[in-house]
């Protein structure tokens, strides 16, 4: 009975790798990655053995260098090493018992005769400052000039569009208005006055009892009485 057992165990691995050959299939894939994997681990764990070896080699070859180059230098500068402190105590007792010299000026004034201030640059920088300003006063006297005439044209122009006198307004696809008498739409113009003092405006819009007329890039609302 017992020699028989791998040759039972055989079939009925022949027997269900037939029966269901797509998980067979899965599974000889699996088996396949685990050797895979199991092989790349342990190259992996022998090459960090191998760089951890050669670390700790290189290390203890540094330590032992610089361990003899301390010693060179602690046996060959030991002599100089104990001078140094005797010459610096002596160049400082020196200097401690040295006269003091008394400074023949004030260090906190300057001494203007040895920086002569340029006068040159001076006078053409205040120059230039004063040019600067005086072009800015201009700029802005011209602005308060432009800003006042158009304040009295306004103020003109409304006097004159006073006497326009809106009488009925028409609405439609075309609306029409009519002023002094006239029958007006937009686009048309209308005159206030006569004589010279005779000033004609554009009508802009015509609305429900009102309009708006124009006049030097000046618009002014009427409304009917």
């Amino acid at each position: 009975m017992p020699p028989k057992a791998p040759s039972s165990l055989w079939k009925r691995t022949v027997g269900a790798v037939r029966r269901d050959p797509q998980k067979a299939g899965i599974l000889t894939l699996l088996v396949a990655i685990l050797l895979v994997l199991q092989v790349r681990l342990w190259m992996s764990n022998k090459e960090e053995v191998a760089n951890a070896t050669t670390t700790s080699s290189l290390s203890h070859a540094a330590q032992s260098q610089t361990q003899t180059n301390n010693a060179g230098t602690a046996s060959t500068g030991g002599n100089s090493a104990s001078a140094r402190p005797q010459d610096s105590a002596t160049a400082l007792r020196s200097w401690m018992d040295a006269p003091e010299v008394p400074i023949g000026r004030n260090l906190f004034v300057a001494d203007l005769d040895r920086f002569p201030a340029d006068s040159g640059h001076a006078a053409s920088a205040n120059q230039g400052n004063a040019g600067f300003w005086d072009e800015l006063a201009k700029s802005m006297g011209v602005r308060a000039d432009v800003r006042k005439e158009r304040q009295i044209l306004v103020e003109n122009l409304t006097q004159q569009a006073s006497q326009l006198r809106l009488q009925s307004t028409m609405m439609g696809a075309q609306p029409k208005a009519v002023i002094n008498g006239d029958l007006v739409g937009e686009g048309d113009n209308v005159a206030s006055g006569t004589g010279e003092s005779r000033v004609v405006f554009r009508v802009v819009r015509i609305e429900a009892r009102r309009i708006l007329v124009e006049r030097e890039g000046i618009k002014l609302e009427i409304q009917m009485k």
